[in-house]
C-alpha cells in the first residue's frame, strides 16, 4: 500500500547540487501514488567529491533507479556500467536504472523536450529552430531535434566554441543541420526572423531574479514563431511575456521537466503512465 514504508518498499531518488528546489519528489511521489505502487521518492544533495561513493552506496543498498541533475549529469558516466546510445551523444546522463547490480544510464531530457512540444502541437520536423545559449541542457534537446528531422538548428551563444562543440556532434554523428553564432541582439535578430521556433535556454529570469530579459525586445518575431524557454519558475519570464505580447505561441519548461520524469518512471518500472494521471501532475506546479 502506498505511504506505507515496510520491508517492500522500493527506493527511487535524485542526486545533484544543489537539490533542495527540485520538484522531482513531487512529481515522483504522486506517481506512486495515484498507481498506488510502494515506492518512495527522495531527494539526495551529493557533492562531486562525493559522487562516486554515492554511486557505490546505492549498489550496496539496491536503489532502484534514481535521476541525475546538476553538477553530476556528466561525470555520473564513468561510474555507470552501460549508457544508451542516445545518451552516449548527448553526453549526459539524467536516469540511472539498477538491474540486478548493473547500473544502465539514459537521457530524458530530449525526449521530455519534445513531448512537451508536442503536447502543445507543437512538432519540430521540418521546422527553422533558433537556440539561445549553450549550457548543460542544450546538447540533449539538440540532438534529439535532429534525430527528430529538424530543417536546421541555429545555436546562439556568447562562447562560440561551446555551441560549435555541439554542432560538431550533431553535424557528424546525425546530419549536417546544425550551426553556430554569436548571442547578441544583432545576429538573434538576424537568424530569428525567419525561424519557427525560437528557444531560450539560458537562466536569465528564473526565480529569483524574475525581472530580467536576456533579450532587449522580440519585436523581429511574427505571431507564427514558437517561442519557449526553458525556466518554469516564473511560469511566465519577461521573455515569454515579450513574445506573447507579439502574439507568439508560448510554452514555458515546466513540460519538458514533467515528461521527462514520466520517461524515468516508465524506465524504472515499466508502469505507464496515463492521460488521465498527466493531468493531475500537471497541477504540482501550482502548489
Amino acid at each position: 500500500m502506498y505511504n506505507t514504508i515496510n520491508g517492500h518498499t522500493k527506493i527511487l531518488g535524485i542526486i545533484g547540487d544543489p537539490v533542495e528546489h527540485s520538484l522531482s519528489p513531487q512529481i515522483h511521489n504522486t506517481i506512486c501514488k495515484e498507481l498506488e505502487l510502494n515506492y518512495v521518492y527522495v531527494p539526495f544533495k551529493v557533492a562531486s567529491e562525493g559522487l562516486e561513493k554515492t554511486v557505490e552506496g546505492f549498489k550496496a543498498i539496491g536503489i532502484t533507479g534514481f535521476n541525475v541533475t546538476i553538477p553530476h549529469k556528466n561525470h555520473i558516466i564513468k561510474y555507470l556500467d552501460e549508457v544508451s546510445d542516445e545518451a552516449v551523444l548527448m553526453g549526459a546522463v539524467n536516469t540511472v536504472k539498477n538491474v540486478n547490480g548493473r547500473l544502465f544510464g539514459y537521457n530524458t531530457d530530449g525526449n521530455g523536450f519534445i513531448k512537451s512540444l508536442k503536447s502543445r502541437d507543437v512538432s519540430v520536423k521540418d521546422k527553422n529552430i533558433v537556440i539561445m545559449g549553450a549550457g548543460g541542457s542544450v546538447r540533449g534537446i539538440s540532438v534529439k531535434m535532429a534525430m527528430e528531422d529538424a530543417k536546421s538548428i541555429t545555436i546562439l551563444n556568447r562562447t562560440l566554441e561551446k555551441a560549435q562543440e555541439i554542432c560538431d556532434i550533431i553535424n557528424d554523428n546525425i546530419g549536417n543541420v546544425c550551426r553556430s553564432a554569436s548571442l547578441d541582439m544583432f545576429t538573434l535578430e538576424q537568424h530569428s526572423k525567419s525561424c519557427d521556433i525560437l528557444i531560450n535556454t539560458t537562466p536569465v529570469g528564473m526565480a529569483p531574479y524574475i525581472h530580467e530579459c536576456p533579450v532587449e525586445h522580440l519585436d523581429f518575431l511574427t505571431s507564427d514563431t514558437v517561442v519557449c524557454d526553458l525556466i518554469y519558475n516564473p511560469e511566465e519570464t519577461v521573455f515569454l511575456s515579450k513574445a506573447k505580447e507579439r502574439g507568439c505561441k508560448i510554452i514555458n519548461g515546466w513540460g519538458m521537466l514533467l515528461f521527462q520524469a514520466v520517461a524515468s518512471f516508465q524506465i524504472w518500472t515499466d508502469k505507464k503512465v496515463n492521460s488521465q494521471l498527466i493531468e493531475i501532475l500537471q497541477k504540482v506546479n501550482k502548489k
